[in-house]
């Protein structure tokens, strides 16, 4: 029996993809919304055996890292801002999901503790879930910057309420509005609730991403 962690982490507006891919040799495809860096790149920043580690970065600024222990993290962020990769640590502290899948005897793996349904240990199914967390991640974001702007909305309402500010119905109208697109134009920006396409390849990896995607709730945050 062995375990898989995952841990991701907000770490800017946007990652430079492009820059990290020409780093280290990758190929970036275009339709792609991140890209991979696996164990023998990553052994060769330890330089150390990296076996069964591996990290994603996504265009929307989430980095998913996989078997890394903590030292290991801040050490691989210190190395990206050595390539001229900026990180913003204000929101690594802040935004962030764990998760942790077991794989058996028989090479089966349970994408979360009490799931009922077992699948063959395969790399898709990481991709799978670390591409998860990082929607997650994101979408934590985008929830509290949207309460955030909604809080200051309904203080707005009340100052309106208790004739302590003037303004007229439009002027709260068009806060309303703004906050209504904040919200799905954030959303549409990353996609983040779409099927990445190579999720779309098989209907297993399409049944693990949209069990996953429940888990998570991703859909419903945004319902």
């Amino acid at each position: 029996m062995s375990i898989i962690m995952f841990n991701t982490f907000k770490v800017a507006t946007r990652l430079p993809l492009i820059q990290v891919a020409s780093y280290f040799n990758l190929i970036n495809d275009a339709w792609k919304e991140y890209i991979k860096i696996g164990s023998d790149d990553i052994e060769k920043i330890f330089m150390y055996g990296s076996r069964n580690k591996s990290v994603y970065l996504y265009k929307y600024g989430c980095i998913t890292f996989v078997n890394f222990k903590y030292h290991e993290i801040q050490y691989f962020f210190e190395y990206l801002n050595k390539i001229y990769v900026e990180l913003d640590h204000k929101l690594i502290s802040k935004f962030s999901e764990t998760h942790v899948m077991t794989v058996d005897k028989e090479g089966k793996v349970r994408l979360w503790e009490d799931s009922e349904e077992e699948y063959p240990f395969n790399d898709l199914l990481i991709d799978i879930a670390a591409t998860v967390l990082a929607k997650s991640t994101e979408l934590y974001k985008i929830e509290t910057e949207l309460n955030s702007v909604l809080d200051e909305s309904e203080q707005l309402i009340n100052y309106l309420n208790n004739g302590r500010l003037r303004a007229n119905s439009k002027k709260v109208i068009s806060i309303i509005a703004k906050c209504t697109r904040f919200k799905y134009i954030s959303i549409e920006s990353v996609r983040l609730l779409d099927r990445p396409p190579e999720v779309n390849k098989t209907i297993e990896s399409r049944k693990i991403f949209d069990d996953f995607s429940t888990f998570f709730e991703l859909n419903d945050r945004y319902t």
